[in-house]
């Protein structure tokens, strides 16, 4: 299927054919992505030359239509047979003059003129799997733009190999921001001629190509001098304003171009450039030399209201406030215009601006209403130059081209709503020459110190506001450099940090700024909200508190979309940091609000309680059960079988029966997967394995396996290598709770099995533990105890003995609780084994559990009530409240033992 960008390019290249109603059809669906074996089987069919309507099952139901039949034939394709019959979602009809198609799912309908056919095509997205809403309405110029630009990037690249190289890397990414800055001042007024830049191309360019790199560079140079101060330029160069800014400034490199380049050159420019959205594009236009990113072009964007989540709380809210109580006092919206002028906003990972943009967007905003208000106050006259100054905006980055777009992006957010208020006001200052955009810096945030970027201020009415959205990576993916900025980061400051998410590195920096900031200083960032689950809380939250800074608002987890395919749809949480203050705090959910006097790192309204792991060593802090660690094999492939090998083996050797049991870890018990495991004590492998070759070969295996090992632990074990690293099992049963499970279950997977079955290190165990635990394990309250406390892994749950149940809070139970435990425990087995059939994640899936699974359900529900019951008889209104009283428990118990 085409990208979006290939898609709007496709219905491009084919209205610019002249209308063919013999292949229409075919190129119509070879356009939008059809399959090539769709065609194949409709031109067999002879469907394909237009004389009969034309169904794509479930897609599209086309027929071209006489001259001005077009609305008729859409009539007749809804009463259709094969419409009713097949469901196809677009119902599609033109006469090659007009064009009308439906959407018989939203039953919208689009109507336009033929050669407007590739201007409308997000409304056939649905026909290449691209749902319509991945692209918002105002951002078709933008898809249409970067397309036609990454084509023109390609051919400069194809025909200068040398500018693929490191060393240009930083010129072929500045000349691109040049060309696209031309491509929008020729639409927008910045030139004093619209289209002067394409039409000098097209003169002195189209027709000798070579020309082109010499074209460019004196026009490039020319705006990089003033008037007063050039010498000989061509006519054609001449004409060109002083644009500065630093966009033309020092020599200008520009490669050479093939008559190719130049066409694609032309073809970008022939856009409308001035309807470009920069929050948009700024984005988009990364991928252009990014191929990763490209592949997903126009499926996913930096979500505005996301952005937003955490500008508004950050200052923006808190400006609506103070322009909505001075609403009618010309003299308070005089401070707010004021106010303006002292907010700076500081992005250490900018990418490509956008949020600078729109922090910069929303504040000019304010200021317009501040000033028409103040006109019908006052008859306040509006000054020609804004409150709210690039200087004001910082930004750190570590991609070149993205700092380059960030300027760019900024630039052209100033210019458009410059040209907004002059249309209010009538009032502007001159386009050129240009003011720097901000202060964006090209380099490593984590190596940087952020005060030579965005100095403290002197004056303390100043208001600094960092935001962003840094990169979130897990130990294992990375770099060595990554690593390396951890380190400079934490050592010496923190222990354990190797473990730590790299965005980690940003919160602790920004608790670092806010100690030194005299004035008002608040960090919000967007993060995976592994940062408050875990032990990341243990580690990282005490050294952002050590430094004076609290959680001032939070954003509790939601899904977070943009360009970079990476972070497209992930679970985020918005966490603001500021110094110690008495002021209220706010924690946000995507229906409520949450006003408390705190905010503790696991993103509850409660003091600062910090869960840290319990050994076993040290036992449960409610003297629950002793749960151990799983059965490690330690390189020990020759230790695990499946059923296959498993009977392979015993066909050949029935004697090492006795050896073998069945083993079980996460999938095994969520998936109901058999698996065995070669099970050997010593005693055994004296007197019965050796004399089995088959289970001698398996067993030199896993000591070669070690040998082989870098780890140094690991190659000790080679001396013993028929066993396990840890040889732990049950006399009568073993309570199992899979390490990892999805976090879509509203309960915990846990099973009992006989003392046969060993478990792997994949899953946790309670031997010969008492039935009841079942019950506490299964529960409500554990679950949201353990996604707390324990944190995920990757999206799913993620189990910890020490870090989750060993802490898990709960009174001496008495002798009566213990036994309608055990009766609700056996209500969950009995009525688990009423589906036999079926594997816990079958049972457990959440929706539809209540109908298709009615007696597990109710035995869970009436679990939930009874160990709800034993921690207070007035029924918990919600998880919020729940985990208030577990963690209340859990610093009374804590305080308790001290």
């Amino acid at each position: 299927m085409p990208t979006v960008i290939e898609f709007e390019e496709n219905l491009s290249s084919l209205v610019e054919k002249p209308f063919d109603p013999k292949t229409f059809y075919s190129d119509f669906l070879q356009a939008v992505g059809a399959p090539p074996a769709l065609l194949q089987q409709m031109e067999s069919q002879g469907t394909l030359f237009g004389d009969a309507p034309l169904l794509w099952r479930k897609k599209l139901h086309f027929l071209l239509a006489p001259k001005g039949g077009v609305q008729r034939c859409v009539s007749y394709l809804e009463l259709h047979p094969d419409t009713k019959k097949h469901k196809p979602g677009i119902l599609l009809s033109t006469d090659g003059e007009d064009v009308i198609a439906r959407d018989l799912i939203t039953d919208e309908m689009m109507t336009c003129e033929y050669g407007r056919l590739s201007a409308n095509f997000a409304f056939f997205l649905p026909l290449a799997d691209i749902p319509r809403s991945t692209l918002p309405e105002n951002s078709r110029i933008d898809v249409r733009a970067t397309g036609r630009v990454a084509k023109f990037y390609d051919e400069i690249v194809r025909d200068n190999p040398e500018w693929r190289k490191e060393d240009k890397r930083h010129a072929l990414n500045h000349f691109i921001t040049q060309i696209i800055f031309c491509l929008f001042a020729e639409d927008t007024g910045i030139f004093p001629t619209e289209g002067m830049f394409t039409q000098t191309i097209t003169t002195y360019c189209e027709n000798d190509s070579k020309a082109a790199s010499e074209v460019i560079k004196n026009l490039f140079t020319a705006m990089a001098t003033p008037e007063a101060e050039r010498k000989a330029l061509p006519s054609y160069a001449a004409k060109f304003p002083h644009v500065n800014g630093g966009l033309f400034k020092g020599s200008q490199e520009v490669p050479n171009f093939t008559k190719g380049s130049v066409r694609y050159l032309l073809d970008a420019g022939a856009l409308k450039w001035q309807y470009i959205n920069p929050d948009i594009f700024g984005s988009m236009i990364q991928g252009i030399v990014n191929e990763k990113l490209r592949a997903d072009l126009g499926m996913h964007y930096t979500s505005v209201p996301n952005i937003l989540k955490v500008l508004e709380p950050l200052f923006l809210e808190s400006l609506r406030e103070q322009v909505s109580d001075a609403w009618g006092e010309a003299k308070e919206l005089h401070k707010v215009l004021a106010r303006l002028t002292k907010i700076r906003v500081f992005d250490p990972a900018c990418g490509s601006g956008n949020f600078l943009v729109i922090a910069y967007r929303e504040l000019r905003e304010i200021e317009i209403s501040v000033i028409s208000r103040l006109h019908e106050l006052e008859s306040y006259r509006a000054p020609a130059s804004s409150h709210v100054k690039l200087e004001n905006f910082f930004g750190l980055e570590y991609i070149d081209f993205a700092a380059e777009t960030a300027r760019l992006a900024l630039w052209i957010a100033e210019y458009q709503m410059t040209t907004r208020y002059a249309a209010e006001f009538g009032q502007r200052p001159p386009a050129l020459p240009l003011k720097d955009a901000g202060i964006i810096v090209h380099g490593n945030a984590l190596r940087i110190n952020w005060d030579r970027v965005c100095p403290h201020p002197k004056d303390e009415s100043i208001e600094t506001y960092i935001a962003g959205n840094p990169p979130y990576l897990g130990r294992q993916k990375q770099t060595a450099e990554q690593k390396e900025d951890k380190k400079l980061v934490f050592n010496k400051r923190v222990k354990n940090y190797k473990s730590l998410d790299y965005v980690c590195c940003w919160l602790l920096k920004g608790a670092d700024y806010i100690k030194k900031s005299s004035g008002r200083c608040l960090v919000s960032l967007v993060t995976t909200n592994s940062i408050c689950q875990g032990q990341h809380v243990s580690i990282l939250w005490p050294a952002i508190f050590k430094e004076g800074s609290e959680i001032d608002y939070a954003y509790l987890p939601f899904k977070w979309s943009n360009n970079a395919t990476d972070n497209a749809g992930v679970t985020v949480i918005i966490v603001c940091i500021g110094k110690k203050s008495e002021s209220e705090k706010t924690l946000f959910t995507e229906n409520e609000r949450i006003i408390c006097e705190n905010i503790n790192p696991y993103l509850l309204p409660k003091e600062n309680i910090i869960v840290e792991p319990r050994s076993n060593a040290a036992g449960s802090i409610s003297g629950l059960p002793r749960m151990s660690f799983g059965n490690m094999p330690l390189c020990g492939s020759g230790l695990l079988m499946t059923r296959e090998e498993r009977d392979n083996l015993l066909s050949v050797c029935p004697e090492a029966s006795p050896l073998i049991r069945p083993i079980v870890g996460s999938d095994e018990i969520i998936k109901n997967l058999e698996r065995f495991c070669l099970w050997i004590d010593t005693k055994e492998l004296e007197e019965l394995a050796y004399s089995l070759p088959s289970v001698v070969e398996r067993i030199e295996k896993v000591r070669g396996e070690r040998l082989d090992s870098d780890d140094d632990v690991t190659k000790e074990y080679a001396s013993t290598p028929h066993r396990f690293r840890e040889m732990y099992s049950s006399r009568d049963t073993t309570i199992v709770v899979p390490s990892a499970s999805s976090e879509h279950r509203h309960y915990l997977p846990v099973d009992i099995k006989p003392s046969e079955f060993i478990v792997s290190n994949l899953a946790f165990a309670i031997y010969d533990g008492p039935l009841w635990c079942l019950s506490l394990i299964a529960s409500r309250l554990h679950l949201l105890w353990i996604s707390t406390v324990c944190g995920q892994l990757e999206s799913r749950i993620r189990y910890s003995n020490t870090l989750g149940w060993n802490t898990f809070p709960i009174r001496k139970l008495t002798e009566d609780e213990i036994k309608v435990l055990t009766k609700a425990s056996e209500a969950i087995v009995v009525a688990r084994n009423f589906y036999f059939e079926k594997s816990i994640a079958q049972v457990y899936e959440p929706i539809g559990m209540a109908e298709k699974y009615p007696v597990l359900h109710k035995a869970h529900l009436e679990n939930d009530e009874i160990v709800e019951r034993i921690y207070r008889q007035e029924a918990f209104k919600n998880d919020v409240e729940r985990l208030d009283y577990l963690f209340s428990m859990y610093a009374q118990m804590r305080k308790a033992q001290k």
